[in-house]
Formats: C-alpha cells, structure tokens, sequence
C-alpha cells in the first residue's frame, strides 16, 4: 500500500497464534491463497483509454499477450466493476464473459480450446471513475484559472482490476504500453516518457507512452490534470517534478532533493536507476495511505512533495525530504526487486522505511533523523505489545488481507529488525549484502530468505537465525537486567501491554543481538538466547544505542543508578529509557512516575529530539485526565518541567538555529497552551493576528489560535480555508481546526470533514485528528454514517476509519459498537485489524484507571518542581 501512511497498528493474528511459523507451514497455506490459475500468465499489455473527466467515466481496450501453458477453454483475470463489450482470443470468436465482483475476477470462456503457446487477448470494455483515491479517480479543487479536476490511480494491493482486465498479483509481472485520450490543453503523465501525440480533434489528443520494463500490476500509474513540470538530468535520468498549474516555486526544493537522493541510491544499490525518466507527482490533496511509490512516476499527496519558500516549516522540510526518500528507495526495494507475495510485504516496507531513515541521516546529519526515528518505531512496538499484534511474515490469502498488511507492525518493526540486523552486521557488510541482492533479482520476485541469505554469506553472522526469530513470531522481547554477584544477570522473556494475556502461554525465546556498556563507556554486542551474566560493573546500559528491538526492564536499583545519570546518557539511550519507562508503567511491570522522573532530571540544554518526546509523552497524559482537581495539578507539573527549557529557547528563532530547535519552540508553545498557560495562548493569538514571525512560528500561533477558538474565531478561520485557492494553505488551516478543543466545534468540524468543503482526500485525515481529543463525539458522528453509500470514501477507508476513530476511545462499550459494525459490514475474512482498535481502547482504559493515578500521586507527594 501506499507509504508513510498514518498507520493505526491493524491486527491480523492474535496471540493464540504466537508459534513460530515454518517454512513447510507457510508452502502448505499457498494453496489457500486467492490467486489467479497459472495456466495462462501475461507478457505484455498494450492498453487505450478514453476518460470522460465530466461524466466520471472511461472506456477502455486492452491487447493482452498471454503464455498458455496447458490447453484451455478459458481464462481467468481480474477485473472490479467493469463491464465487457468484447472479449476475444487471436481475433477469432467471441467469449462469454461471467464477472464475480465479490473475488474481483472475469471467467473468460470459449467453445474451443486454445493451444499452448503464446497468444493474443483483446478486450473493450468500459468503467467508472471514482471518488475516493483508490483505483482511478478523481480530484477536484479550485484555481486562479476556476475550477479544476485531476484523475490519477493509486493500485496498491490490489485495485488494478478497476482500472483493466488484469492479472493483479505482484508476481505477475509485465510490459506495460499505455495510450491515453487527453485534452490538448492538460498533461498526461505515466511511468514511462511520452512515446509520440496524436491530434484526434480540435481539442483531444491521444498520448502514447513508452514501453514499460516489467512490472507488477500495482505499480502502473496514470494522471491527466493542468499540470507543469521542472526538471533536471541526474546520471543519465530525467528527473522532474509534476504539480499543478502555479506551483513549480513550491517543487524546488523535492528537484534539488531527489536528484541527490537519485545518485546516493544508485551508488548504495550498486545499480543504476533503470528507467529513463523518474517522476514525482503531486495530488492537489490528499491520497489514501500518503504517498505511492508507482515506477517512474511517484505520486504523492500535497504535503508530502510541496514545500513553500515563504509558508513552509522546518517539520515540512524534513517531512518532505523522508517521504521523497521512502519513496524513492522503493524504486529498487519493491520495484524492481519484488516481493512474490503479500505475505513478504516487509520486504518493500520495512526497508523504506528504514532506508528513509538512513539516506537522511547521511545526506542531513543535522536533521538527526535516525534520532527521530525512535519515536516513530515506538509505533511497532506499541502494535507487537497488544493481544492483536502479529508476526511480520504472516499468512496473506486474500486481497482484502492483503489491505490489511500496511500496518505497524510491517513497517515500523520491519524497519527496526532491519535496523538491527545492520547495526549487528556493520553497514559495510550489510550494503554489499543488499547489493549483492539486487544483482541477483533484478527485474524478479524474491521471498524474504533470499535476500537474508545472500546477507549470511556475506557477514558470516547467524543472520537467517536471527531475522526468523524476529519475523516468524510475533512478539517484543523483554530484557530483564537486575544486579547479580559480580555483575549483571540477564534474561529474556515478552514485553506485553497487559502481563495477563499471555499467561499460560509457552516463554518466547529470540536471538537477540544487544550493545552493552557502563555508563560513559564504550559499547560492546552480545548474542543473548535466555539468559546470561555479564561481569560488567554497574550502573550498567542495556541497549546501548537502542539497537536492539527490545525492551529493557532494570532491577530498581539498576534503574535509581541510571536515573542518576541520565543528563550524562547519549540522547539516543535517553531517548530510549524514556520510551521504555512510559511503557513498562503502563504494563503495571515498573512504577508509571519512572517517565516523569526521568524527565524531571533533562536538562534544558538536552537534545531537541528528546524533549520533543517528553511533550509528547505530557500530552498524551494530559488528554487522558479527566478529573479537574488533578488534571490541573499534573498542569501545573508540566508547565513547571517546561519552564527552564522555555526560558533556553525563547519564544522567537535565532540567527543560525539548528532545524530540530525551530521545531521544538512550535511544539513547546502548543504543549504550553494546552497545559493552560494563558501567556502561550496570548501571545500566539497576539502573532497570529499580526501575520509577523517566522512561517514556523505563525503554523504554530495558527495551531494555538484553532485549538482554543471560539465560535466566532472558528468561523473566522474556517471563512479563511473556504476562501483559500491552494488546496495546501486549505489543508494547513484545516489540520489546525481538527484540533479545536472545544467540544461543541469539534462536531462542527467533523461535520464539515465529511463535506467537499475540505481539499480532496483529507477527510478521513481530519477525522483521526479530532478523534485523539474528541474519539467518542467523532464516533458516534461517523459510525451512523459508515453504511451510507453517500459518504465519499471507499470501503477499505470506512474500515481504516471505524479502526482509528474507535481506537483512540478509553471507553470499553466502543467496542461492542465497533464489533456490531464488523458482523454487519465487514466481511469476515477482514475483521482482524479492528482487534488492534479493541487492544487500543483496552489501554487507553488502563491509562486512565492505572497509570494516572501513579502518576497523580507521585505528583501531589513530589510537589512543584523547584
């Protein structure tokens, strides 16, 4: 699926299945898996359109070269809501066409058989342009110029069967040859360069594109639309960038970035970029999962490609260069190296994910992007905790499950495994493993033994051992480290969110590569499988580097000697003990104040990163109080663990300021007015108003200004986005209303979410974030409305929605809800994500009886910070 989405960790295998599994139990499932017969396969598609862009409509034909490989009266493809005019084989009779739109499938039949050998289907046959960013759709928005409309496609798993006949499974590749009836007056824009044009009349052309290499059906993209493009020669490729009419100065910045991106990733691949063209497009809004890695030609939403000389932020900078290179890297990893199946999707995520991390890290240390990431692996370990959670290779059988794989658990522990393996195996080593990979599977499907394999042979480590310990079991591994007689006893056992659903289970063991070193001192790797005793002094660091894909939980007095010196820890294992205190409290296995009293001991001075988590970790915790008396107390905490960091920092940038310090001073000055700091709130409104600062500095007096509007203010804004003619200046004021506090406008707002008031595509986006302050309001809003064939999204957005809404509820009667829409709605084969919004609602309930009250109490016995 598409990238970067905004993943709510989707569960598909709960914890009855925690046995690894094998090999021989994952060739005995293929059978079971929803996939087309072999006996005829594709070589080569030659496909015209014709879209009516006004009616919402498209015809189509298709000349299919086809292998026969046994003798056969029919053929089987894939196709969704398309109607046949015409179906044929080497132009000889007719066949009888029967369409099951429940499997997405057309039976093509024959009186005769046809012959092994190679042949050539053709079909004519006509379908519908949609409205939600799946399949081929459209997009509408205003202009300088009136109103406009964008068609494009977005296919990933499985929804190339809308737009033709097709054998829509990744490993089924072939050529694509694609021609498209466009107005003169837009652009058409393809995988492949424009081929040759052809006039059909005064104002339609037909465009014909090159042919494609071979290439997975998902991959195929298409977009006509008022479109400009820049571009520049990068080693022999032509790079550009694709935006709507007016809005080249906003491509500047991704041309210069993904040129450099373009030669850092043919030099690490250790092969050449083996298109001749490389597009990056974007949507005038938003599309569903963020962004879409087609071959050659990149589709992105808005935010993810744009950035504004003069209105964008330093958060923007960095979120548009980690987008572009997930991406891009994805061009190798997933494009031209495939995964056979669904069931090895880690393989393209996974890696992207991590390879956005780490081509960022190398091209902008200043960003501290591997620093970053931390937080956002959070994700996975938060997905791998819950009862819903799931090994990385998992069983994938139909394409509905096949949606269901985009999750956390598939990209951001598959980030973190790979992140490991590298660390472990050193970065030298492991890029010649992935090169080594790539020469070997070019153009080809792969399972994820083959490059782990390769990987093996190139290190000499126990890499294959290693990587199906943390694939083939679901499950996050628990360090315990408590002080033993001349040293430190380890021992290993699972990290869960709640202790007692795993009990009666059988111990998990992994082989766990792990970096240890006393405090200030340098690190040193182990292989633990158990248990083991390190003769090492202490205070002693577990993790260090926080490399390792685990938990580590202290003894009490290990932890009161780490606290000590937590101000002198590398930010990355303050970063980390961090995360683990916040969640081995909310787990019930140490005390829930732990996070607090490794915050309170921060200096000012620390990393922007860190402190960025710690507000973070106070906001969550301030949405979740709900009595006055102490929410006002843990207010007054956090404005008090604030202060000093205020007082650093100050309230405008700096001559030379480093990027992550911009970033911070937003987030901090949110984090202030939430926590009721009527000065924050002042001066944001005093900026706003103003229109002086910085563009960082007014995206956050904006923010501020949305969150604590009144009616009349909110009006005001809303009046602003309505009138704005970019869809990116609409989508940031938007963004910053689904964040009003007010509960009575927060239903405004979700009211307008689910209109065409807002930029395409962003519905479903404001929605989730009115739902982390207003979960239950926005439900009971939404989930009358998941049935309507009127609401604008397609059915798999209705599911992502229901799950993410529902999730961020601490209220255990969603759940019953949330399961009455499933046994109406959802077919049974695609229930198991909404156990991760049960798991979800579950902990947020313990957040709320459990930790705050620790949390509470450690406040009022603690008292105000002095």
């Amino acid at each position: 699926m598409p990238c970067i989405r905004c993943v709510a960790a989707l569960a598909l295998l709960s914890l009855a299945s925690h046995a690894p599994a094998s090999a021989a139990g994952a060739d005995k499932a293929l059978p079971m898996r929803e996939v087309l017969p072999d006996t005829v396969v594709p070589v080569r598609y030659d496909l015209t359109l014709a879209p009516d862009a006004e009616a919402l409509t498209f015809r189509g034909d298709v000349k299919i070269a086809v292998d026969v490989r046994a003798a056969t009266r029919s053929v089987v493809l894939n196709a969704a809501g398309l109607k046949f005019a015409h179906a044929a084989m080497d132009g000889g009779a007719e066949a009888s066409v029967a369409i099951d739109e429940k499997l997405g499938r057309a039976t093509l039949r024959w009186d005769a058989p046809i012959a092994p050998g190679r042949h050539e289907l053709f079909i004519e046959y006509d379908g519908k342009i949609g409205r939600s960013t799946l399949g081929f759709f459209a997009m509408d928005y205003s202009s300088a110029d009136g109103p406009r409309r964008t068609l494009a496609t977005n296919f990933e798993p499985a929804e190339a069967r809308r737009l033709l006949p097709c054998w829509d499974e990744p490993e089924r590749k072939a050529t694509f040859t694609l021609s498209v009836d466009a107005p003169k007056d837009r652009m058409a824009v393809s995988n492949m360069p424009v081929a040759d044009v052809t006039s059909l009349s005064a104002t339609m052309q037909r465009v014909r594109f090159a042919t494609s290499p071979k290439m997975s059906t998902y991959l195929l993209f298409l977009a006509i639309g008022d479109f400009e493009r820049i571009h520049q020669p990068v080693d022999g490729v032509d790079v550009g960038i694709v935006v709507k009419r007016g809005d080249t100065a906003k491509a500047a910045y991704a041309l210069d970035q993904a040129g450099k991106l373009l030669h850092y990733y043919d030099e690490y691949f250790g092969i050449v970029f083996p298109l001749p063209k490389l597009d990056l497009i974007a949507a005038p809004g938003q599309i569903y999962g963020g962004s879409m890695e087609n071959w050659g030609a990149i589709f992105y939403s808005q935010n993810h490609l744009l950035f504004d000389p003069a209105a964008s932020t330093e958060a923007d900078r960095q979120l548009v260069f980690e987008v572009v290179s997930h991406e891009m890297a994805h061009q190798w990893f997933g494009d031209l190296v495939t995964m056979s199946w669904w069931t090895d999707l880690w393989l393209n995520e996974g890696f992207a994910r991590w390879m956005q991390t780490y081509a960022a890290d190398d091209l902008h240390p200043e960003w501290e992007t591997g620093l970053a990431s931390a937080s956002q692996l959070e994700r996975g370990k938060l997905a791998d905790s819950v009862p819903s959670t799931h090994p990385v290779v998992q069983p994938v059988y139909t394409a509905d499950q096949a949606e269901e794989s985009f999750d956390a658990i598939t990209y951001d522990k598959g980030a973190a495994v790979i992140g490991m393996i590298n660390a472990y195996v050193g970065r030298d080593a492991f890029r010649e493993g992935v090169r080594r990979y790539m020469r070997v599977h070019a153009f080809g499907n792969t399972v994820d033994s083959d490059l782990w394999t390769v990987m093996q042979e190139s290190v000499g480590k126990p890499i294959v051992a290693i990587e199906r310990d943390f694939t083939r079991q679901e499950g996050l591994p628990l360090v315990r480290a408590i002080p033993a007689a001349g040293g430190v006893q380890l021992s290993e056992g699972r990290f869960v969110d709640d202790p007692a659903t795993i009990e009666g289970l059988p111990p998990q063991r992994w082989r766990l590569p792990l970096a240890v070193a006393p405090i200030g001192g340098t690190p040193r790797y182990i292989l633990l499988r158990g248990e083991m005793r390190l003769t090492d002094a202490a205070p002693l660091l577990i993790n260090a580097g926080q490399q390792g894909y685990a938990r580590v939980l202290y003894g009490a007095d290990v932890f009161d000697g780490l606290a000590r010196h937590y101000e002198s820890l590398t930010p990355i294992d303050q970063l980390g003990t961090l995360n683990d205190g916040f969640a081995l409290g909310t787990a019930g296995l140490a005390p829930a104040s732990n996070v607090l009293v490794l915050a309170s001991r921060l200096p000012a001075e620390a990393n922007p990163i860190v402190w960025g988590r710690v507000i973070e970790l106070l906001d969550e915790l301030d949405i979740r109080h709900a009595d006055a008396t102490q929410l006002a107390a843990f207010r007054r905490f956090g404005l008090d663990l604030l202060m000093p960091l205020a007082a650093r920092i100050g309230t405008a940038a700096g001559a030379n300021e480093p990027s992550n310090v911009i970033i911070l001073r937003g987030a901090l000055a949110q984090m202030q007015a939430n926590l009721g700091d009527a000065a924050a709130i002042a001066a944001a409104r005093r900026r706003f108003a103003s229109g002086e600062g910085t563009a960082a500095e007014q995206r956050s007096a904006l923010s501020i200004v949305a969150a604590h509007a009144d009616a009349a203010t909110f009006e005001a804004l809303l009046g602003r986005a309505q009138k704005a003619a970019d869809p990116l200046q609409k989508q940031h004021i938007f963004d910053a209303l689904a964040g009003v506090i007010d509960p009575a406008l927060a239903e405004r707002m979700a009211e307008i979410a689910l209109t065409d008031q807002i930029p395409a595509g962003t519905g479903p986006r404001l929605l989730a974030i009115l739902a982390r302050r207003h979960a239950d309001l926005v439900w009971r809003i939404v989930a009358a409305r998941l049935d309507d064939p009127a609401l604008p999204f397609d059915r798999s957005e209705r599911w992502r929605l229901a799950i993410d809404i529902a999730g961020c509820s601490a209220d255990p009667r969603r759940i019953a809800e949330l399961e009455a829409y499933e046994a109406r709605s959802v077919p049974a084969e695609a229930r198991k994500p909404f156990l991760e919004a049960s798991s979800s609602i579950h902990r947020n309930e313990r957040l709320v009886t459990m930790v705050l009250p620790q949390i509470d109490r450690w406040i009022a016995a603690r008292g105000a910070l002095k």
